[in-house]
C-alpha cells in the first residue's frame, strides 16, 4: 500500500494513488487544519493570527504524517504565506510580501549551503578521508566506541562554530565509514542520528555556541544596569555539566534503542591518499573557514559571511563544477527555508505572543513555571527559527516577577537548543535528514526522546545552579 498521496497525470485523466494509509493521513490532516479554521480561540479572532494558526496547524500536520513531500509543504507555506498574510495587492510601495520571502535568502541558509560546499569538496578531493581518520580511528571499531566518538567530536566543535557547519563537516568525516558497513542498516542510522543531536547539545556549553545563548546573554546584561549578567566563564560552568551529562545520556539512548552488533567494524581508510593542488586548495580553505568560524568573536564578521569564502572560491578555481551543484539537495534548502517562514509568519502576525501569554504565569509555582517555559520554548523552536523564539520568549519570562530574570533567559535559551523533533527543527536535523539514512519518524521519535530526557536535565540544572 502507499504510504503518502500520489497525483499522475496519464493522458487526459488524473490518477490519484491513495491507499489507505494516506486517506486516514489526508482525514486527519483536514480534520485538523478545518479544526484550526473553525473552532474559536482567545486571542485569534483576527484574520492575521487565524490565517498564521491554520498555516501552523496545517504545516505540522503535513510535516508529521508527509502525506505529501515535506519540501511540498514548505513551498505552500511560503507561497500561502505571501498571498494570504503578504497584502500582495497593497498599491502604497510598502511591500510587505517581502519578509515572506526573506527566509529564502537568509543568513542561516547561506551559511547552510556554505556548509554543503565544504562537504562536497571535503568528499570530492579527499580530505574527508583524512578527517575520518584523525578523528574516528583513535575510538577503535566498536560500535559504541566509535559512536563515542563522534558525539564528543561533534559536541566539541559545535561549542564553538555554528551547529549547522559542524554537522555538516561531521557527516562528510563520517561519509567513508557508510561504504564500510553497508550491510549494517540500523548502525547507519544511528551514527547519522547522533551527529545533530550531539551539536544541538554541544552548542549550549557557550555563550557563542548557538544564537539563542548570545540573546540570552546580551538581554541580561541590559537588565537592572549589568546585575544579571552572565560572563562567558559563567555561562560554560552552567552550561558544560549540562552538555556532558546530555551526551552521555545520547550516547546510551542510541546504545540501547539501535542496539549495534558487538562485531568490530569494518571500517578502514587509505594509508596513502595522493595529495594534489586541488586537495591543498580544499585543505586550504577548509581550515580557514573553521578558524574564523572559531575566533568570530575576535574578528566580528558572521558565520553567514564567514560561509560565503568556500562558495565564491570552489567554483571559481574549479574545486566544484557544475555537476557537483546538481547534486546539493535544493529540496532541503526549501525546508528550511519554509519552516523559517513559518516562523516569521507567527511572529509578524502576533499569534506567537498570543500564544506565549495565553499561560497563567502568575498562579504556577517557580518549578512548574519554568517547566511550562521549557515545554513551550521547545514546542515553538520545533516550528521555527530558534533564534527567533528566543528573541521572542526571553523579554517576555525575564519580565516575569515570581522568576530570576536568569532563570527565565537561560531555560529559554538551553530550552531551544533541546528542540530537534522534525527535520525543520534544526539545521542539522535538516543536514542528516538529507542524508536519506533517516526518515522524518526516526527523527522525531527519537529526537522528541531525547528532547524530553534533556527537559529533565535541564530543569534539575537551573533549580540546582541558577538563582
Amino acid at each position: 500500500m502507499p504510504r503518502a498521496l500520489r497525483i499522475k497525470f496519464t493522458q487526459n485523466r488524473i490518477v490519484l494513488d491513495f491507499g489507505w494509509q494516506a486517506a486516514l493521513k489526508a482525514m486527519l490532516c483536514l480534520g485538523l487544519i478545518l479544526a484550526a479554521v473553525f473552532i474559536p480561540l482567545p486571542g485569534i479572532e483576527a484574520a492575521a493570527p487565524r490565517i498564521a494558526f491554520v498555516l501552523f496547524v496545517g504545516a505540522a500536520s503535513l510535516w508529521i504524517t508527509e502525506l505529501i513531500p515535506p519540501f511540498a509543504t514548505a513551498i505552500m507555506v511560503i507561497v500561502l504565506s505571501v498571498y494570504l498574510l503578504g497584502d500582495v495587492g497593497n498599491g502604497s510601495g510598502e511591500h510587505q510580501w517581502e519578509k515572506y520571502l526573506n527566509p529564502v535568502a537568509s543568513p542561516v541558509l547561506v551559511l547552510f549551503f556554505g556548509g554543503f560546499f565544504l562537504a562536497m569538496a571535503a568528499t570530492k578531493h579527499g580530505f574527508d578521508v583524512r578527517l575520518a581518520r584523525a578523528f574516528i580511528t583513535p575510538f577503535g571499531k566498536r560500535p559504541t566506541m566509535l559512536l563515542l566518538g563522534i558525539i564528543l567530536t561533534t559536541a566539541m566543535f559545535s561549542m564553538f562554530m555554528s551547529n549547522t557547519a559542524t554537522t555538516a563537516m561531521m557527516i562528510a568525516i563520517i561519509g567513508p565509514v557508510f561504504h564500510e558497513i553497508s550491510d549494517r542498516p540500523r548502525t547507519r542510522k544511528m551514527l547519522v542520528l547522533a551527529v545533530p543531536f550531539a551539536a544541538n547539545i554541544g552548542g549550549m556549553g557557550t555563550i557563542i555556541g548557538t544564537p539563542p545563548n548570545a540573546v540570552a546573554a546580551s538581554i541580561l546584561y541590559q537588565i537592572d544596569g549589568g546585575k544579571y549578567a552572565i560572563s562567558f566563564i559563567e555561562w560554560m560552568m552552567i552550561g558544560v555539566p549540562i552538555v556532558i551529562v546530555l551526551l552521555l545520556i545520547l550516547w546510551a539512548v542510541l546504545i540501547l534503542v539501535f542496539k549495534p552488533r558487538r562485531e568490530p567494524l569494518a571500517v578502514s581508510f587509505p594509508d596513502v591518499v595522493e595529495v594534489t593542488p586541488a586537495l591543498l586548495f580544499v585543505v586550504i580553505v577548509f581550515v580557514v573557514t573553521i578558524v574564523m568560524w572559531l575566533s568570530q568573536p575576535l574578528h566580528g564578521i558572521p558565520s553567514a559571511v564567514v560561509a560565503m569564502l568556500p562558495i565564491g572560491l570552489f567554483p571559481v578555481f574549479g574545486i566544484l563544477d557544475r555537476d557537483d551543484l546538481k547534486r546539493i539537495d535544493w529540496d532541503i534548502m526549501i525546508l528550511v527555508a519554509g519552516g523559517m517562514t513559518l516562523g516569521v509568519a507567527m511572529k509578524e502576525t502576533g499569534l506567537s505572543t498570543i500564544l506565549v501569554e495565553a499561560i497563567p504565569y502568575e498562579t504556577l509555582p517557580t518549578i512548574a513555571l519554568l517547566s511550562v517555559i521549557a515545554v513551550v520554548s521547545i514546542a515553538l523552536s520545533n516550528f521555527m527559527s530558534h533564534t527567533s523564539a528566543s528573541n521572542m520568549l526571553i523579554p517576555i519570562v525575564t519580565s516575569i516577577a515570581t522568576i530570576s530574570p536568569r532563570a527565565g533567559a537561560l531555560v529559554v535559551a538551553l530550552s531551544c537548543s533541546i528542540a530537534m523533533s522534525l527535520p525543520i527543527s534544526t539545521p542539522p536535523n535538516a543536514i542528516a535528514f538529507a542524508t536519506r539514512e533517516v526518515t522524518t519518524r526516526d527523527i522525531a521519535r527519537y529526537g522528541t526522546l531525547v528532547s524530553a530526557l534533556g527537559l529533565a536535565v535541564l530543569l534539575g540544572a537551573i533549580v540546582l545552579f541558577v538563582q
